[in-house]
């Protein structure tokens, strides 16, 4: 299966492709032999390659990576912000956002002003998260016992958020940079993740009764997701 990754899972159910930006994956059930997922495959082989397509043009119209010291905005909860970068004395690195992005960086930085002002935002921004994840999860955890072990805030390269099977609840530090509706339907698919394991119409439906509007979001994710992805690597 030239160009496709074969993956087995002993949780997946039904035979997928998954296509990403640096692979397609195609996702084995137990019990299914490879004769089977190379049918599959063929069987799928017209709408793999226009998946293709839309990924190679998507990811060629990618925004470039933000150098702080040179971008005259900055994406926070689904605005751009104007962003102001300051030399300060001493050592400390300071952030601060209300209708703009203020960060101070020690005046000795030189050419690592860039890094420094990168490092503040993303750890800034990692804290604040943290906060905000917990409120979701303080208000929909209730409804149906949905209560994870953990939360962690995390750079992850190609997901938003995942639950793990001891109910760790990870969420990606860039949705501080999306709407907060859209972080909110985040925290809310993985919380629905510790009852249903899968993405099954019992699982939707889960997410339905805590937001039913939640399309609207998943929809936002999908035509500006991988630009926050590649605008932050």
């Amino acid at each position: 299966m030239e160009g496709v990754t074969l993956r087995r899972s002993a949780r997946a159910k039904y035979l997928r492709l998954v296509v990403k930006p640096e692979l397609v994956e195609l996702v084995v059930p137990a019990g299914v032999s490879e004769r089977q997922a190379k049918s599959f495959l063929e069987q799928h082989r017209t709408w793999l390659e226009t998946q293709r397509r839309e990924m190679e043009k998507r990811v060629g119209q990618r925004p470039v990576p933000v150098r702080f010291t040179e971008h005259p905005t900055i994406p926070w909860q689904g605005r751009d912000l104007p962003l102001k970068i300051e030399d300060i004395p001493g050592k400390r690195l300071k952030v601060a956002v209300d209708d703009s992005v203020r960060i101070s960086i020690p005046s000795f930085a030189g050419d690592q002003r860039d890094a420094w002002a990168r490092h503040a935002f993303k750890e800034w921004a990692r804290r604040w998260l943290r906060g905000q994840v917990q409120r979701s999860v303080e208000r929909h955890a209730p409804k149906h016992g949905l209560q994870p072990r953990e939360i962690r805030i995390k750079a992850m390269k190609t997901r938003w958020g995942s639950c793990g099977p001891s109910n760790d609840i990870n969420i990606n530090w860039l949705l501080a940079l999306a709407p907060e509706s859209v972080l909110e339907y985040v925290v809310v698919h993985e919380l629905c993740h510790i009852r249903e394991r899968n993405h099954s119409p019992r699982f939707w439906a889960l997410v339905a009764d805590h937001l039913p509007r939640w399309q609207g979001e998943r929809r936002w994710l999908k035509t500006h997701g991988l630009g926050l992805l590649k605008r932050f690597p």
